[in-house]
């Protein structure tokens, strides 16, 4: 009788191709003998023929005297036997998801009567970073930073570090899709952070800056300070919740402070002289800042723009949301929310300005924002 292996994983391809209805036991007349593969295909086609396939693809490898396969391995990457369906002729199963230490580009199938190989190549997805939960993290913290492919690479305490510019600090703890890490105590601002791969010797680079100074609006504090006499009642050096660093923007609301409510007033309005590029191509850019919330929005609306003469839309609960309440969080809106698309001026010199609309009555908010910048996509 034939080996038939698990179908646990493969069951819904098999049906789909009518594998299941082919018998369970080897032809009559069928013997050993040196295994041959003469081609590969996609399960979903076997009439055709591929020379490359991708972690996880469904494959089918085509020859002779496939029975009884002892080993199979796509570079040095051994595949589960129980995880394969065998014939004589053809052997349906899964590229394994698991990256190779030595890259041959070759299918190894052995049998009793000897091994074959045969010329195929795994594309690997690449390690990727995909941003940090608060660039503007407190040297000496832990920060969480997300990816990509991360339990692909086996990305763990002891085969990992992340790179603060020069600075390297280990890898305290890693998912599927982020990575957790100290911040360095002497950790310089605006610098790239990226994870290596000590195991596959790869470098991933996170996209942005830890603590972002390209196109600084305003931090708050003396590298970029508010001087603006507008909503100064919100900035100060607070302590609850505890800050970035410096200073930040305190907005809170209730009933009992306001029982009139506050209609619509400027949070702050800030002198910015942005780049033609900026003005003119606003949808390559985002406005970041880091967003601290104890609760959601719901009619609180938000007007952001860089000048009165531009109507700006309500920006409301979809802009202004964190993952963790109470703790800061990095939060970006596309500038094409603030600068309409369109604009061929080259006039640069301009402003920031927020201004809210929360009527009796009120709604309750506790908001506190911090480090206003423009980042271009893809630095």
């Amino acid at each position: 009788m034939k080996k038939v292996y698990s179908l646990h994983r493969i069951a819904a391809l098999l049906l789909a191709v009518m594998m299941l209805s082919l018998p369970a036991c080897k032809k009559d007349g069928v013997t050993g003998g040196t295994p041959a593969l003469t081609k590969v295909s996609a399960i979903k086609d076997l009439a055709g023929s591929i020379t490359t396939g991708n972690m996880g693809d469904w494959i089918a490898l085509h020859g002779s005297h496939l029975a009884d396969i002892r080993e199979i391995k796509f570079n040095d990457v051994v595949v589960d036997l129980e995880e394969i369906y065998e014939k004589d002729d053809v052997v349906y199963l899964q590229v394994p998801v698991k990256l190779p230490q030595e890259v041959t580009d070759k299918i190894y199938v052995t049998t009793p009567g000897g091994e074959v190989t045969y010329t195929f190549t795994v594309n690997s997805p690449d390690l990727e970073l995909t941003g940090m939960f608060n660039e503007y993290t407190p040297p000496g913290d832990t920060i969480r930073i997300y990816g990509k492919f991360i339990t692909l690479y086996e990305i763990d305490a002891s085969n990992a570090v992340v790179r603060f510019g020069d600075i390297e600090t280990p890898v305290i703890s890693a998912t599927d899709n982020s990575i957790t890490a100290r911040v360095p105590a002497d950790v310089q601002p605006n610098v790239k952070v990226q994870l290596k791969s000590n195991k596959y010797d790869v470098v991933a680079e996170c996209p942005g800056f830890y603590q972002d100074k390209q196109h600084v609006i305003t931090t708050f504090d003396s590298d970029y300070p508010y001087t603006n006499a507008t909503g100064q009642q919100w900035v100060g050096a607070w302590t609850n919740p505890k800050p970035t660093s410096g200073k930040y923007i305190r907005f809170e609301v209730n009933q009992a402070t306001y029982p009139d409510g506050l209609g619509w007033f400027y949070l702050m309005e800030n002198s910015y002289v942005y780049t033609v590029d900026m003005i003119q191509h606003p949808e390559k850019y985002t406005l970041k800042f880091e967003l601290n919330m104890t609760q959601p929005i719901k009619s609180t609306n938000f007007f952001i723009y860089y000048y009165w003469a531009v109507a700006p839309q309500p920006i409301g609960s979809e802009a202004f949301t964190v993952q963790t309440f109470g703790r800061w969080q990095t939060v970006s809106i596309p500038l094409e929310k603030i600068i309409p698309m369109g604009n061929t001026t080259t006039d640069t010199s301009f402003s920031l300005n927020f201004r809210v609309e929360n009527f009796a009555p009120v709604e309750t908010v506790a908001m506190y924002f911090d480090n206003l910048r423009i980042y271009k996509k893809g630095e």
